[in-house]
């Protein structure tokens, strides 16, 4: 039977028009054949239908097998459209649309968004919109009034999310993970925060006030070092990261941890003409008291290399976002000393931008000569290393032959490598430092000192926040990078809301109606399957020491190797780049730079210069990755062991007693 919408403006019930006359039809044959009216209200669902429907018809038991409503509009034209009204104010969870179809949920998700209601559930997924500006409902109340609700009684909410978090990990007793997904722009990192913030606030107790101003000033500092204006998003981070906050079984938060994932450490030295480098150097260059000038060296924008690959920015707020960094670095815990040094090395880093080479040639030498000398002369103050040395390393290879020391001139496009090779690695180096005194704020030490309070700590809430998707004009090693970790993060969705509920509702021996979707696991094979995966390929020519190994080299064996895959194509001839099938669309990658990004090696020279700094703080620098790495793989081994080693323990127990323990 066919339902369909045969109201006219006469026809709306009520004084003030708030139900409609649904006619019900048998088969199709609408139009030759008689009708049911049914009177429904404005905000009737499908189901509300179908019920009132039933009912009217006193269909019922064996009636009902054979039949199906048809939901279908009819405008004043008589023509026919494919949904049951939306109701006004829209619905909170797309399950509850009248019609599930992409032109309903993209209606409910524009009329909500009218309404100042950016968040809406898709079952148990929140699905939020961008307003790009603050609205009132991240007001510290809102975390109270979600505090413990029961679902379905609020709106949806970010808060509501974090707060099904905390309480599903004390009653299962297990860890919870929370991951933001979607397009560059999609604000995914300002809802991570608003989850932190209510993650920490929910546990008032203990180090929860600690950790949240800690959270709350790690904030604009990792904002300010990882993040950056691109073609699509005026803030967009160019980093991942996953925020742990670890709690005692009784929900009380006991410290977190931040893992950084994967900076995109190429924008420091070049960018697209519409993009900009990392925040705090325009926030340095346009805050900075006359004393720290002078005493930095700073020169304007317009005058660094680094810098001017851009339209120049002029933009008032920046000086006041160099004060709102300083304040937030106070609060993670960083001393006027540490951000002096700090800011010396982002100097430097501007000031390599800037070195020239010019070739020389003599009767008795050849090689290379790096200038101007004043600018060496303040980059070997700002490091704190030997000019000599410094000049030494940007011009010459050195090699290790037995007991010798042989030094060979660079090339002039050899030696610009080096030079940038050599500010990536100290921006990579310095973020990670920063990323790792963050970590020692957000440690609570007492249960490292105190183990029998440290093995309570069993528990954690993570909030991953990585790219989103990205396909601009010109899409390189990064976005390759970036959209295979897209493909996993769609992979697991796609396998948690089909694959298992599917499973679930077959276990349980419950109808089910097959769902289909785009399975996008020929893209991750095309990515990581062995030995023919798009990355083993590029890790092989990465690792070759082979002169024949090139760029191009590398993209003849992508299409030797992949030739007929559908997720794989090929570009027109002359163009050195190949096509990618992605879930979001199809992707353009230009395969230049793609084996000097993923071998990412920083020069032995550079290392050495920077080893021989008399700055303690540059010298930390050179071993700041596996110092970090080490540190922090030894504490999560130490919590993981002792959570283990007392689950055991409890197991043990209730084996003993007769009681079913834990698991």
């Amino acid at each position: 039977m066919n339902v369909t919408n045969g109201n006219t403006a006469s026809e709306e019930t009520g004084a003030s028009g708030q139900g409609y006359v649904l006619s019900i039809f048998p088969r199709m044959q609408r139009d030759t054949a008689a009708c049911c009216p049914l009177v429904v209200p404005r905000d009737a669902t499908a189901t509300s239908v179908v019920q009132d429907a039933v009912v009217t018809l006193g269909m019922g038991g064996a009636e009902l097998e054979g039949y199906y409503l048809h939901l279908r509009e009819r405008s004043h034209g008589n023509s026919k459209h494919g949904d049951c009204l939306l109701p006004e104010q829209g619905v909170d969870n797309l399950c509850d649309l009248p019609v599930l179809a992409e032109a309903s949920i993209l209606a409910n998700l524009r009329t909500r968004f009218h309404r100042n209601q950016i968040y809406t559930y898709a079952g148990s997924v929140l699905v939020a919109v961008n307003p790009f500006r603050f609205l009132p409902v991240y007001n510290p109340k809102y975390v109270k009034l979600y505090d413990g609700h029961k679902p379905g009684r609020l709106g949806p909410h970010v808060f509501a999310v974090a707060d099904l978090a905390f309480y599903s990990m004390l009653r299962q007793r297990a860890s919870q993970c929370i991951i933001l997904t979607g397009e560059s722009g999609s604000g995914k990192t300002q809802n991570a925060n608003f989850l932190l913030h209510c993650l920490t606030a929910l546990s008032r107790k203990g180090y929860a006030n600690g950790v949240e101003r800690t959270v709350l000033g790690a904030g604009p500092v990792l904002e300010a070092f990882g993040n950056a204006k691109t073609a699509r998003n005026d803030n967009s981070s160019r980093f991942g990261k996953l925020i742990q906050a670890n709690y005692l079984e009784s929900g009380v938060v006991r410290g977190a941890v931040l893992h950084r994932y994967l900076l995109e450490k190429s924008r420091v030295v070049s960018r697209a003409p519409s993009e900009r480098n990392y925040h705090v150097f325009y926030y340095l260059l346009a805050g900075a008291s006359e004393e720290e000038r002078q005493e930095l060296k700073l020169l304007q924008s317009q005058d660094y290399l680094y810098l001017t690959q851009t339209s120049p920015v002029e933009d008032t707020s920046l000086a006041d976002e160099y004060k709102r960094l300083h304040q937030a670095m106070e609060m993670v815990g960083f001393l006027p000393p540490t951000k002096k040094q700090i800011f010396s090395v982002l100097s430097a880093i501007l000031y390599l931008g800037n070195l020239k080479y010019t070739c020389r040639e003599t009767d008795t030498d050849q090689g290379l000569e790096v200038g101007p000398v004043e600018h060496l002369i303040t980059l070997s103050h700002l490091l704190q290393v030997k000019q000599e040395m410094l000049v030494k390393t940007l011009t010459k290879r050195t090699i290790l032959m037995a007991k010798n020391k042989l030094s060979f001139p660079y090339s002039q496009s050899e030696a610009i490598t080096v030079r940038d090779s050599m500010a990536k690695a100290l921006y990579s180096a310095l973020f990670d430092w920063i990323v790792l005194r963050i970590n020692h704020s957000l440690l609570n030490r007492k249960d490292i000192m105190d183990s029998a309070s440290f093995q309570h700590q069993s528990f954690s809430i993570g909030v991953l926040d990585l790219f989103g998707f990205e396909n601009c004009r010109a899409n390189g090693f990064e976005q390759f990078c970036i959209n295979y970790a897209s493909e996993l993060l769609h992979y697991y969705f796609n396998q948690h809301i089909f694959e298992l509920e599917q499973e679930e509702y077959q276990a349980e021996g419950l109808t089910w109606q097959t769902i289909n979707y785009r399975d996008n696991s020929g893209c991750i094979e095309l990515f990581s399957s062995q030995p023919r995966g798009l990355i083993h390929l590029l890790y092989e020519h990465s690792s070759s020491s082979s002169p024949h190994a090139t760029d191009k080299t590398l993209l003849a064996r992508f299409l030797q190797d992949h030739h007929g895959n559908p997720f794989f194509a090929a570009t027109p001839k002359g163009e050195v780049a190949f096509l990618i099938q992605h879930f979001a669309g199809e992707v353009k990658y230009l395969i230049k730079d793609f084996r000097l990004k993923d071998a990412d090696r920083v020069p032995v020279g550079v290392v050495a210069l920077l080893n021989h700094s008399d700055r303690a703080f540059v010298r930390s620098l050179v071993g700041v990755n596996p110092v970090a790495r080490f540190r922090w793989a030894v504490i999560r081994a130490v919590i993981r062991s002792i959570a283990a080693f007392k689950q055991a323990g409890l197991c043990r127990a209730a084996r003993k007693t007769g009681t079913p323990g834990n698991n």
